[in-house]
């Protein structure tokens, strides 16, 4: 009985001073990490600094501003490419704007040639942009060459069993025939009318000139803007 006592005192001596000495292990390694991340955000404002004025870094400074100039310079690098393309496109929209040219005639009256047999018609600007296309009565002067999109309309009432027209392109004396529409028509004089129309894609050199030309001599037409018309537009 005697000696349970100082057993019993002595261990549990032991044990506090062990759980005392993991309490101040534990403080102090908080302590250490606190300082670890006060010293890491004093370099990174360290190195703002150092990046911000040149004249003052060592050869470690400059690896860190090597490193910080490379990663900013890359995302910047990336921005500006990102609008240079959309600058470029924008300029590239605002030219093809400014050089698409488009004409609309509407019909003034009709010539007829008995002699070969056809009538062609006389034309007005309705709409035009630009000035790469020129008119003078019954011809279209190409002024900027290009491909370009070609449509006409003209509403005949006419007895002849069919009834057309033909879009010629006259160049250096040559003539080809782009496009052709027909239509039948009736032959009682009081519904005697049919509309033909016809459209297409053609690349128009410069200083060739188009004509829509009827392969009929006193062809009867409508000739109204709504009804009988020509166009065409630069793609």
């Amino acid at each position: 009985m005697t000696n349970s006592l100082p057993v019993n005192f002595h261990g549990s001596y032991l044990v506090y001073a062990v759980s005392l000495l993991l309490a101040c292990l534990m403080v102090l390694q908080s302590n250490r990490i606190r300082e670890m991340e006060s010293e890491l955000r004093e370099l990174r404002r360290l190195t703002m600094l150092v990046c911000g004025n040149r004249g003052e870094t060592f050869s470690d400074d400059v690896s860190l501003c090597r490193i910080y100039d490379s990663d900013r310079r890359s995302k910047w690098s990336g921005v500006r490419q990102k609008r240079d393309i959309s600058k470029r496109g924008s300029q590239r929209e605002r030219r093809t704007a400014r050089r698409r040219e488009f004409l609309h005639l509407v019909p003034i009256s009709s010539l007829s040639n008995d002699e070969n047999d056809y009538t062609v018609v006389r034309w007005a600007t309705g709409q035009s942009l630009e000035a790469g296309l020129r008119v003078s009565e019954e011809t279209v002067t190409v002024v900027t060459a290009g491909t370009y999109f070609i449509y006409s309309q003209v509403l005949y009432k006419d007895t002849t069993w069919s009834m057309g027209h033909v879009i010629q392109k006259h160049l250096n004396g040559v003539v080809s025939s782009l496009m052709k529409c027909i239509q039948s028509m009736p032959s009682n004089s009081t519904v005697a009318q049919n509309t033909c129309y016809t459209a297409g894609v053609h690349y128009l050199e410069q200083d060739s000139t188009l004509k829509l030309s009827i392969p009929r001599k006193s062809a009867g037409l409508v000739l109204r803007p709504h009804t009988t018309f020509l166009g065409m537009f630069r793609i």
